[in-house]
């Protein structure tokens, strides 16, 4: 578990990279400040030289007329009013153009530093809002959310044509020249940064919540669908409207949409993990079930189905502008809102979680609470370890068997020291709320274990579990287990692929299935590129071969109205530390530049692998 955030870490973390939205604009200040100090000074040079050559004045009405130049600067002159200075104005021309684009731009960028600190102000606002209740939380997060979408795009714009602006005045006022390419390039990031926010704002991310389980029909199980209304007419909530069973290691309720076995199922949704349910006796079964329906009493369903769509919306705003380039620093500033909101977020729904256990253990005990807590969390842990030794594994494993293995193994993992320290950092898993510490979670309803208890506990023969009133539970399980286990080895079979550094014939075979040789045909017959997981070659090299082990880094670049493919070299010679491939000359460019970039991606991954292995052994 990792440990919570504080102030100083959030400051460090969230709120000193937020400053960054402010870094454009502030130097876009300066700049402009400084180009005008500029400009006035060569106007002052120059007048100064034409007044020293003007041999009709005296030297009284020289110093006279040189004091007024210097009191009323250039672009005093050029951005006055003044009918007296018109004559001044009008003599300088086009220059007082120039000027006023400077007092354009500062006036631009001061608007983006007043936008950036009224949103700061916004965002502590709603932040602080939501610390008050469920609707503060709700309605801030929605005031929040919906004013700092159009600031931030306000703020893609501004600080998009101040950097297109600054790509040209930058080098004409340092350098007397300007880069149509740097302008160029510049431009089209804006563009690029503008239309992923325009287009973020108002595209609505799929809301799918998708469900690995099987539907537990009344007729399939109708003691179990008995009890649960029997539970929550006790607790004065209305019963769910499915039951979903399952094989992961958590119980919860929902109200969202869910997509199971390709239905789509609406209203009150419960879900029940048949692998806990074995290892739980009826009555601390109960105590989950009771603590999962008073998240429905309590509105935490609700609140949540509500609020989801706004955050996954907010969550895919904010990859745009990660993703925009121009925009990262308004990204920065943007996660320093979620990261305030997260803070009230995480404390309400472990106020929840603990009012939900309370509310369990007035109807079941709040002994059964906490074995169940140790069961869960135990079982949890074990079988991530599980996994995670499985997935680490160099064999390939045809029978994964994780369902026998935990089986199996769980009665020595309860009496190892190792559960202790499992379950001295656990949280209940669960897809939608953060749980509290387990220790916290016994203290609320009055309960400590000691070491030995949780020994006793997790070892003690469950005889009466609720599986046992589910018709077919054994072939609803056997079927999630036979899917998930067939995934799992797919999974570890094509990242063995990426591990591999092939020492035998086995092991060529393996990553061979996954990444076959591959010939690419040039649009001439005398053109071919090779590749294969350990080396490519073109018939247009020297020489014809290049393992992938010697390449640096892979780019592409347009040379000639040409598309290249150019390998960067490790110690390459002189004049011999890049080969090129011409992409616009192959078939299927696209198709080669793809293929090489999972391969070449496939050797640098077990390149890395083989260092960890190393520093591991």
């Amino acid at each position: 578990m990792s440990a919570p955030l504080t102030v100083p870490g959030f400051l460090r973390l969230y709120a000193l990279p937020a400053l960054w939205v402010f870094a454009l604009p502030l130097f876009g200040i300066w700049f402009t400040g400084h180009a005008t100090d500029r400009f006035d000074g060569k106007i002052l040079t120059a007048i100064e030289g034409q007044f020293a050559q003007d041999a009709e004045l005296d030297e009284a009405q020289r110093q006279q007329t040189l004091e007024f130049f210097r009191a009323v600067p250039a672009s005093t002159a050029c951005l006055s009013t003044d009918e007296e200075l018109a004559g001044y104005r009008n003599s300088l021309g086009e220059a007082c153009s120039d000027l006023q684009q400077f007092g354009w731009m500062r006036r631009l960028a001061l608007a983006s530093v007043v936008v950036g600190l009224l949103s700061a102000l916004l965002a502590l606002a709603c932040a602080g809002a939501a610390f008050v209740s469920r609707p503060f939380q709700y309605g801030g997060f929605v005031v929040g959310w919906n004013v700092l979408r159009v600031t931030g795009a306000l703020q893609t714009l501004a600080q998009g044509a101040l950097a297109v602006w600054l790509s040209y005045w930058m080098t004409a006022v340092w350098f007397n020249r300007y880069v149509p390419k740097l302008i160029g390039v510049v431009g089209l990031l804006a563009a690029f940064a503008i239309f992923q926010v325009v287009v973020a704002i108002f595209r609505r991310p799929p809301m799918d919540f998708e469900v690995e389980a099987e539907v537990l029909e009344e007729a399939h199980a109708p003691e179990l669908w008995a009890h649960v209304r029997g539970l929550c007419e006790k607790l004065k909530t209305p019963p769910p409207d499915h039951i979903l069973a399952g094989i992961d290691t958590n119980f919860f309720v929902t109200e969202s949409d869910v997509h199971v076995g390709g239905r789509v199922l609406s209203g009150r949704t419960l879900y029940v993990s048949l692998s806990l349910l074995r290892l739980l006796a009826r009555s601390e079964a109960d105590a989950v079930l009771a603590h999962e329906m008073g998240h429905l009493l309590g509105g935490d369903t609700g609140h949540s189905k509500r609020l989801a769509p706004m955050l996954a919306h907010f969550g895919h705003y904010l990859h745009a502008l990660r993703e925009g380039g121009l925009t990262l620093p308004i990204f920065h500033f943007m996660v320093a809102y979620r990261g305030l909101f997260e803070f009230s977020l995480g404390r309400s729904r472990r106020e929840s979680e603990l009012a939900a256990d309370r509310l369990a253990a007035s109807l079941t005990s709040g002994r059964d609470i906490a074995r169940s807590l140790v069961k869960v969390g135990a079982y949890a842990s074990f079988r991530d370890r599980v996994e995670a030794d499985l997935f680490a594994s160099r064999e390939q494993q045809h029978n994964v068997a994780i369902a026998e293995r935990v089986a199996l193994g769980f009665a020595q993992y309860a009496g190892s020291p190792v559960v202790h320290e499992d379950l001295g950092g656990s949280v209940t898993p669960h897809p939608f709320d953060s749980h509290p510490p387990l220790d916290a979670r016994m203290a609320n309803v009055g309960e400590k274990l000691t070491a030995d208890d949780v020994v006793r506990v997790l070892l003690e023969p469950s005889t009466s579990s609720w599986v046992s009133a589910i018709l077919e539970a054994d072939a609803i399980e056997a079927r999630l287990w036979g899917a998930y286990e067939a995934r799992f080895s797919q999974a570890h079979d094509l990242m063995l692929a990426y591990r591999y550094e092939p020492s035998n014939e086995a092991e060529r075979q393996h990553v061979e299935k996954h990444f076959p040789p591959l010939t690419f045909a040039g649009k001439e017959d005398t053109l071919e590129v090779r590749l294969d997981f350990a080396q490519v070659s073109c018939t247009e090299w020297e020489e014809g071969t290049i393992r992938l082990e010697q390449v640096q880094e892979a780019t592409t670049e347009e040379r000639m109205f040409k598309k290249y493919l150019d390998l960067r070299l490790k110690d390459g010679a002189l004049f011999k530390d890049k080969r090129s491939i011409c992409l616009s000359k192959l078939q299927d460019a696209d198709g080669m530049l793809r293929a090489f970039g999972q391969y070449f991606g496939r050797h640098k991954a077990m390149e890395e692998y083989r260092e960890q292995s190393q520093k591991a052994a």
